[in-house]
């Protein structure tokens, strides 16, 4: 596996093409971040119109920053990245991302004879070159961040993304959802490393629970399988894979010239590796929620509460569509239920849809859900809160409901997950973003509708339940 700790621990960075002006490319992208997640080793604004930037003193060239310079960021215009990357060589810099774009991916035959040049120079010179078109990298843990204005904190997930802009929405809803990073890499063209060279390096890489991919194309496709069975056989690979259809191959040609590949090639490529993959990036997200929120249950039964005929209806239909089961309450648990749930208004099987005496009061409401839990024929705790319902009533009910319902998580012994729904209601999904914060704080996933949840329920377990049959 390759050792790329250099590319994620660098000691010092250069940024070519900062500015005085703070909203510039460079520093809106690279340097402010940087400083907003205090990044401790040297940082080199580079720059031959400019002593200073942002108080840091700054540069002409690579080649005139004392000292080492381990990673270069270059966000000037293609035409000129030759000469960064031969100051890059001659500074003997470890690595180099290329913000820039107007390479390969245009289709122009001259802008990929410039993409080769660039190439060429990096290789002559021991320079390992991320991109062109890309971000680069993302580090919390070593205090590199491509956004400055989320938690510094380190997580357990490292995504390879062939995107910057798919690369930039995993960090800040990531970070609204609570699953923080602890490296990501968006590389752009691939003209040196690629996704296997990431893929490996995560699959050794102890900081890396879970691996996540957004991947357009395979610049290695001989090399590429072996370095995916190899992360999936040690981790939870999730992948979301552009230009599957005519359409979508197209669009990957302009954007990073990257070969696409048929879907039945890589249906075949993940099932033979068991690598997970996902529909768009709000599903990569859910997925990986459960992955890294949710303890694994015993098995795939489902015990339900929530509130409502038809809700319960469709939520009984989405768990099973996503192979989850719901098994009918014995007598005895649904006598205990109808002590407090009047029958009139309720349904006491599975799902429990409660009475709305019961839901409104949120100790009744957690009394269903802890008896629900308590009983053993169900393996995991699901529960529906409709913030549409709440709108009446207010946010501090909905605080109330989830402040009890977690007492029950805690105490269950089973994991429990919460289904919030809005309708796609601006005032409910405003009322559910403030209130579902600190139920993810407290170790409780979060999902946006059922059948969210069941499919991320069920690739978690399909995922642990074939791991465990390899060993």
């Amino acid at each position: 596996m390759p050792d790329l700790d250099f590319l994620f621990y660098p000691r010092s960075i250069a940024i070519v093409g900062t500015s005085s002006q703070p909203d510039t490319y460079a520093n809106r992208n690279f340097l402010l971040p940087l400083l907003a997640f205090r990044y401790p080793g040297r940082l080199y604004p580079v720059n031959p119109k400019h002593d200073e930037v942002l108080g840091l003193q700054c540069y002409p060239s690579v080649r005139d920053i004392p000292g080492t310079v381990d990673y270069v960021i270059c966000s000037l215009p293609a035409k000129s990245v030759p000469q960064v990357m031969r100051d890059c060589a001659a500074a003997r810099v470890k690595v180099a991302a290329v913000f820039s774009a107007g390479f390969s991916e245009t289709g122009d035959d001259e802008d990929a004879r410039l993409e080769r040049e660039v190439a060429d120079i990096a290789r002559s010179g021991n320079v390992r070159l991320i991109g062109p078109n890309c971000l680069g990298v993302h580090c919390p843990p070593a205090g590199i961040s491509l956004a400055g204005d989320i938690p510094r904190d380190s997580g357990r997930v490292s995504f390879i993304s062939q995107s910057g802009g798919n690369a930039r929405e995993l960090i800040l809803a990531g970070a609204q959802r609570q699953v923080l990073l602890n490296k990501l890499v968006s590389y752009g063209n691939a003209v040196d490393l690629n996704e296997a060279d990431f893929m490996e390096y995560f699959a050794g890489d102890a900081g890396t629970e879970v691996i996540a991919g957004y991947i357009e194309g395979l610049k290695e496709p001989g090399r590429f399988p072996r370095a995916l069975r190899l992360a999936a056989d040690r981790k939870p690979v999730v992948l979301l894979k552009g230009g599957l259809t005519a359409a979508g191959t197209g669009a990957v040609q302009s954007h990073t010239a990257a070969l696409a590949g048929s879907r039945e090639m890589w249906d075949v490529l993940c099932r033979q590796a068991g690598a997970i993959q996902v529909e768009d990036m709000g599903d990569m997200l859910d997925t990986l929620l459960a992955f890294i929120m949710l303890e694994l249950p015993r098995g795939r039964r489902v015990g339900m509460v929530g509130i409502g005929g038809g809700a319960s209806v469709q939520a009984a239909d989405d768990l099973e569509r996503a192979g989850l089961l719901l098994p009918p309450f014995p007598t005895e648990l649904r006598q205990e239920l109808k002590e407090f749930v009047p029958a009139a208004g309720s349904g006491l099987r599975n799902p429990v849809d409660v009475a709305a005496d019961v839901y409104w009061d949120a100790a009744s409401f957690a009394r269903t859900a802890e008896v629900v839990a308590n009983w053993d024929g169900v393996d995991i705790l699901l529960v529906m809160l409709n913030a549409t319902a709440t709108l009446r009533r207010g946010v501090n009910t909905m605080k109330a409901q989830l402040d009890a319902l977690l007492d029950v998580g805690r105490s269950a012994g089973k994991p429990m997950a919460i289904v919030l729904k809005s309708g796609g209601i601006r005032r409910a999904e405003e009322m559910g973003a403030e209130v579902e914060g600190g139920c993810l704080e407290a170790g409780f996933p979060v999902f946006r509708s059922c059948s969210h949840a069941a499919r991320s329920i069920d690739r978690m377990i399909a995922y642990h339940q074939k791991t465990e049959e390899k060993s």
